[in-house]
C-alpha cells in the first residue's frame, strides 16, 4: 500500500495516497466519518474511502474484516 496523507481545510478534508489525491467535500456524508476518524487517530475510514474511489470497497473491506479476524485470534 502507499503512504496516506490526510489535510483538513476549511472546504473539506484532502486525501493522498500514492500518487491519487481525492477531496471529500463539507457536504458528503464521509466528511462526518472522516472529522470522527482524525479525532481518534483512525485512519482505517480514510484507506477504505480511498478503495471504494478505486472501486475495490467491498474487497478491500473484506480484506480488513480478515485481517481484523486473524488478529482477534493471534490475541487469544
Amino acid at each position: 500500500m502507499g503512504r496516506l496523507a490526510v489535510f483538513k481545510s476549511d472546504c473539506g478534508i484532502t486525501i493522498s495516497f500514492g500518487e491519487k489525491t481525492y477531496f471529500v467535500d463539507k457536504a458528503e456524508a464521509f466528511h462526518n466519518i472522516a472529522l470522527k476518524a482524525l479525532e481518534i487517530d483512525d485512519y482505517i475510514p480514510f484507506y477504505v474511502e480511498v478503495a471504494r474511489r478505486e472501486g475495490k470497497g467491498e474487497e478491500f473491506v473484506q480484506s480488513l474484516r480478515n485481517q481484523i479476524h486473524k488478529k482477534q485470534i493471534e490475541d487469544l
